[in-house]
C-alpha cells in the first residue's frame, strides 16, 4: 500500500497540461474553405427536411474558420441546415495534427479531412478507414506547409445549434 501512495505524486506531475480552450466564435475566418467533398451525406432523408439539407450542402465551397497554431480546444455548435462546419489548419513539413470531437453527441457526428479541392490526398488516406471514433487525422510527407481543412459533420438532419467540442492535437 505504501509504495503505491509514494508513486502517486509522481503520476499527478506528469499528468498532460490541459489543452487552450477557444470558443469559435472567436476565431477568424480562413481566406478560403475547401470544395464540398463528394461523399454521401450521413443525414439524408426523404421529405422537405431532407430537401433542405441536400440544398444547403450545395455549392462551391464550404465556409472554413482559422485554427490557431499548437494544440487547442475549440467549442462551437452546428451553424447551419447544412449540419457541418470547417476548420483550416496549417501543417508544417513533416508534422501531424489530429482532430476528434470529444464532447456533444458524438455518436451523431463525424470528422472528414480533405484538401482544397475537398479530396484526399498522401497524408490523409488511413481516415477511409472507419474507427468508430468521430476523429480524423493528417500526417504531411511534403516538405512544403500544407493547408488541410477538418469538415465536422453530422449524420442527422435538423441538428442547427447542436454544441460539440473538437480537441486539436498536433505531434
Amino acid at each position: 500500500m505504501l509504495p503505491s501512495l509514494l508513486l502517486l505524486p509522481m503520476m499527478v506531475l506528469q499528468a498532460p497540461a490541459p489543452l487552450p480552450v477557444v470558443d469559435a466564435k472567436d476565431l477568424p475566418k480562413a481566406p478560403r474553405g475547401p470544395m464540398v467533398p463528394h461523399r454521401p451525406d450521413p443525414g439524408a432523408e426523404a421529405g422537405i427536411l431532407g430537401e433542405t439539407r441536400q440544398g444547403a450542402r450545395k455549392g462551391p465551397s464550404i465556409p472554413a474558420l482559422q485554427l490557431p497554431a499548437g494544440s487547442v480546444r475549440v467549442t462551437d455548435k452546428i451553424p447551419d441546415m447544412s449540419g457541418r462546419r470547417a476548420y483550416a489548419i496549417e501543417v508544417p513539413a513533416g508534422g501531424k495534427v489530429k482532430v476528434q470531437v470529444v464532447e456533444g453527441r458524438k455518436a451523431w457526428f463525424r470528422v472528414l479531412a480533405v484538401n482544397a479541392w475537398g479530396q484526399d490526398e498522401p497524408g490523409l488516406l488511413q481516415n477511409r478507414i472507419p474507427t468508430g471514433e468521430p476523429q480524423a487525422t493528417y500526417e504531411n510527407p511534403t516538405k512544403a506547409t500544407r493547408t488541410i481543412y477538418f469538415i465536422v459533420d453530422t449524420q442527422d438532419a435538423n441538428m442547427i445549434g447542436e454544441p460539440y467540442t473538437i480537441d486539436v492535437i498536433r505531434g
